[in-house]
């Protein structure tokens, strides 16, 4: 997980290749400080199940297991934080309200793209929300030149409440939207279990 999260982390910013692993070993240590913060903050993960003759581009990272099929692939991980108690303790701008729940990491591989990995991950974090926290606005950032992130928040009910200056460029960092969106009030867990149903899986 912490290798995705580095991989994709490294391409928003224009990382070189070769400072990947140092940005892997940084995360690895971000995520076990965050495990701390149990149950204020969650990460969850999201698994890829193929066949072994689907493709060859995953192979060489797999060991050959004969008796078996099917092989699970991490396929995407996003981090929720529920309250304050799980903030991170410097927020990106503009800073989202301190006790509202939050939705940031979210880290896909980009070859399973098409399979709407980023669009399960997000339903799954609003659920999980709706099922943990009291508070039914959530929160999250997306950088202004990420347009294929930001249609998918359009689409699933977010709306922009505060925009970076361009004074942020000044820092090296890009412009971001903070968006929001109100979620609907669940009165019991199976109810959650269609809270998606009339949706649309591909973004």
């Amino acid at each position: 997980m912490a290798w995705l999260l580095a991989e994709s982390f490294a391409e928003s910013i224009l990382l070189p290749s070769r400072f990947v692993s140092v940005l892997g070993y940084l995360v690895k240590q971000y995520l076990f400080e965050r495990m701390e913060l149990l149950p204020n903050t969650a990460t969850l993960i999201s698994f890829y199940r193929k066949r072994k003759e689907e493709g060859k581009e995953e192979e060489e990272r797999l060991e050959e297991v004969e008796e078996e099929d099917e092989v699970e692939l991490l396929a995407g991980t996003v981090e929720v934080c529920f309250n304050k108690k799980g903030a991170v303790a410097s927020p990106p701008t503009p800073t989202p309200p301190k006790n509202s729940p939050y939705i940031s990491k979210m880290a896909g591989k980009k070859s399973l793209w098409r399979r709407s990995i980023r669009w399960h991950l997000l339903k799954a974090s609003e659920e999980l929300i709706s099922q943990m926290s009291s508070s039914k606005e959530v929160y999250l950032h997306c950088r202004m030149i990420d347009t294929a992130p930001f249609n998918m928040y359009k689409k699933a009910g977010y709306d922009i409440v505060n925009t970076d200056t361009i004074l942020i460029l000044l820092l090296l960092q890009r412009r971001k939207h903070l968006m929001c969106k109100k979620l609907p009030v669940l009165t019991n867990f199976s109810e959650s279990d269609t809270f998606y149903s009339q949706e649309e899986l591909t973004p």
